[in-house]
């Protein structure tokens, strides 16, 4: 078949579930299809680096540059169309050009728009098409709203709450199928508006890659990702101002390690006196998986999957979360992971994982063979040609 796949951000290199996800479904489609691939490039390298890495997997690739701060700048000016500010931020004239000339020009048999902010360019289209919407994204800024501290930032997350329940729900319309990587997602979009058209479309991980290691290995307290995005940021300043301390009263032996990209400046610092230990921008997470005796992860709301808890439950690492941390997992309490709420609950449940190596072992075993069974590439892609099957009626 021809198949035309948008992205709102390169998928490579391979850093962040907006990237990794397209990245391995490309990979899979363009084993048995000519796909092509329209995506925007924001990055200071450059990207034709990485448009080589994407057609040595077989796409045709068209990239289209985009300047952060003229797309914000053209947020502003087209604020008064009352639409959310990520859909406003990638409706650039350049990309709807190179899509219209595509559609007009070839014979696609079925279209992909990889979230909701690349579906503005293919929703009129008259071919089958599927928006891959990941998640919800009004429940996503409500939380978000609820939980931020920061007055501009609660401005923000209110705005995007109120544009996306308008304009979220009448967007799926345009689609034949839209999938959710967890029910939770499915269901809150039923509420919003009933439609036979949500499938369920998880994300995967290398189950091959991410792999346990000697448990007796374990010993340091883990939390990786981005850490300049505010989410993360929130769950770190959790983990530094109240978990932590906590937990070293009950642990002495207790480290505590953050690994990943553009670390605040005031976790350097904490790096510096000793707090913690701060890896940046390492090239693979494995090895801290596997010497990690515990994941911790307060999450505080949003929605969709945490593919880092993926990871690490497949790394057979032990994971301390909270229900929405689990939400598309769907984990079971004391079987693959532990699940808290308030602070004291989560502490409670690591100084337990910390102390009782048996009950560790047996977390860290139970979590890998939930992540081999539910959560590998290959199961998401049989769900992905189930789709495409169903869409194209074959």
């Amino acid at each position: 078949m021809n198949i035309l796949f948008l992205t709102p951000r390169l998928p490579y290199p391979l850093i962040g579930g907006d990237r990794i996800k397209p990245y391995h479904l490309l990979s899979h489609l363009a084993k048995h299809h000519n796909v092509t691939l329209v995506s925007f490039y924001q990055g200071k390298q450059d990207w034709r680096l990485y448009q080589k890495e994407l057609e040595k997997i077989g796409l045709e690739v068209f990239i289209i540059p985009l300047n952060p701060i003229k797309a914000g700048l053209s947020c502003l000016f087209r604020i008064y169309q009352l639409r959310p500010l990520e859909i406003l931020y990638y409706l650039q004239a350049e990309y709807r050009k190179k899509v219209n000339e595509l559609l007009s020009t070839r014979n696609y048999d079925i279209a992909f728009a990889f979230f909701m902010r690349t579906a503005e360019y293919l929703k009129k289209s008259n071919i089958p098409k599927v928006l891959i919407a990941e998640d919800c994204r009004e429940i996503y800024q409500y939380r978000s709203f609820r939980e931020s501290k920061s007055i501009p930032q609660k401005a923000v997350r209110l705005y995007e709450y109120f544009t996306l329940k308008y304009y979220e729900p009448r967007t799926m319309k345009y689609f034949d199928l839209d999938t959710f990587v967890s029910e939770e997602d499915i269901d809150f979009m039923n509420q919003a508006q009933p439609l036979d058209k949500y499938r369920l479309l998880t994300n995967g991980t290398e189950v091959d890659k991410f792999v346990p290691d000697d448990f007796s290995k374990r010993h340091t307290i883990l939390f990786t990702g981005n850490l300049g995005l505010w989410a993360n940021k929130m769950m770190m300043d959790r983990i530094i101002d109240r978990i932590f301390p906590a937990i070293k009263k009950e642990v002495h032996e207790a480290t505590l390690t953050f690994v990943g990209a553009r670390a605040p400046e005031y976790i350097k610092e904490l790096h510096k006196c000793g707090f913690l230990t701060l890896y940046e921008n390492v090239p693979d997470f494995v090895p801290y998986l596997q010497q990690a005796r515990l994941f911790l992860h307060p999450h505080l709301g949003a929605s969709g999957i945490q593919n880092k808890l993926l990871e690490a439950m497949s790394a057979g690492c032990p994971v301390v979360t909270t229900p929405s941390g689990n939400q598309g997992i769907h984990g079971e309490h004391n079987v693959h992971l532990m699940i808290g709420i308030e602070d004291e609950e989560i502490i409670e449940h690591s100084i337990d994982l910390l102390k009782n190596e048996e009950k560790a072992r047996r977390i860290s075993e139970n979590a890998r063979q939930l992540i081999v069974t539910k959560h590998s590439w290959n199961r998401v892609f049989r769900d992905l040609d189930n789709l495409i099957a169903e869409v194209l009626n074959v």
